[in-house]
């Protein structure tokens, strides 16, 4: 029998002995952040950020009694002038980027390849016209994210920083591709939220 976001969270908590996070009202959340640093690291310099066009973070750590269980991870591209890009548009169709997510001093995911096309409606661009050849521009949603994984599972605890180290690869040819300023990545990570409850917390 498969477990529940909620079965995921409280197991992890009950073996970190934090006993009241089943007081705690769990939602819908995402962090996402900018390797602006073009570091290979994403997360870790998100209290430099401050910018919710950059990060929506303050810190790559939660606070007691906040976790995440991550569902979705989700790789974008975002230009000097703050755009949101394809990252296929921009890096090419060969392109894939290989990814590690850290938790604490624990590599919980490592190199995995990621380079799936599409995206969740949830991460789309509203205004955005297409125009194909002789025919009149169409108002559409464009997908955020070209390269996205679905179904991680990945629990998020209290306390513990945590942050992505990826690589760019062209698959036919196996070179690296150096990110630039103007083609710094970003990564969504989304899923199960845990926060606060105040109606049994005070």
């Amino acid at each position: 029998m498969a477990l529940s976001a909620q079965d995921k969270i409280l197991y992890v908590a009950n073996k970190l002995g934090l006993s009241s996070l089943n007081l705690m009202q769990g939602s819908t959340g995402a962090v996402y952040d900018v390797d602006t640093d073009i570091s290979g690291q994403i997360f870790t310099s998100a209290s430099r950020h401050q910018n919710p066009g950059v990060t929506n973070l303050t810190q790559n750590e939660f606070e007691v009694n906040e976790a995440l269980l991550v569902e979705n991870i989700a790789f974008y591209v975002r230009n000097e002038a703050g755009l949101t890009q394809n990252f296929q548009t921009i890096y090419g169709s060969n392109a894939v980027i290989v990814f590690d997510l850290v938790i604490g001093n624990k590599r919980v995911m490592k190199d995995t390849p990621v380079f799936a096309a599409g995206s969740p409606y949830t991460f789309a661009n509203a205004a955005n016209f297409t125009q194909t050849a002789g025919e009149t521009n169409v108002q559409c949603f464009v997908p955020r994210h070209q390269v996205f994984m679905e179904g991680a599972g990945v629990l998020i605890p209290p306390q513990v920083q945590w942050y992505v180290d990826y690589r760019i690869f062209n698959v036919v040819t196996g070179a690296t591709i150096a990110a630039t300023d103007a083609t710094a990545i970003g990564c969504y990570l989304f899923g199960t939220r845990v926060l606060l409850n105040f109606n049994t917390s005070i």
